[in-house]
């Protein structure tokens, strides 16, 4: 009966390896440059794409432009190709809080964030949706060695 038990664990183990290997992240680390599409509800007038750039590796894959709002990433999960989170920011003006989601394929991705922006001490409160592009445009610059 153990030997049964073993061969089984051992063929479990045969079909589980490839999966977890197939299941890593189809993404190109790299410098990447990200179009975003604002749409906020109700608005009546169009809003220039925004564009930002910056390293994406498969530890920190969240596009992401550079704001002055202090937002922090929680709840990050990585499944296949797609990768999702939610967000919130604040500063002393408003606060946003919200979900996104992008699909990578290799040195390409799309996807979309959905936030609800709320003025400070007001009952003001906005929706906006971002369509997210982003292609790989090189390899990360290297960090500048450390003197000795």
């Amino acid at each position: 009966m153990k030997s049964w038990g073993k061969s089984r664990l051992g063929m479990a183990l045969l079909i589980i390896a490839p999966l977890s290997a197939a299941a890593e992240l189809n993404m190109v680390e790299g410098h990447w440059e990200t179009i975003v599409q604002v749409q906020m509800k109700g608005g009546n007038f169009p809003i220039p794409a925004i564009k930002s750039s910056r390293c994406l590796t498969r530890d920190d894959p969240i596009p992401n432009a550079q704001s002055n709002m202090r937002c922090q990433i929680k709840d990050r999960v990585v499944a296949g190709n797609d990768v999702s989170w939610r967000v919130e920011c604040r500063d002393d003006q408003a606060s946003m809080a919200g979900t996104g989601k992008v699909t990578y394929a290799g040195e390409t991705f799309s996807g979309a964030m959905d936030m609800l922006v709320s003025k400070a001490g007001g009952d003001e409160s906005m929706q906006i949706k971002y369509t997210l592009r982003g292609n790989r445009v090189r390899a990360c610059a290297a960090a500048p060695a450390r003197p000795k």
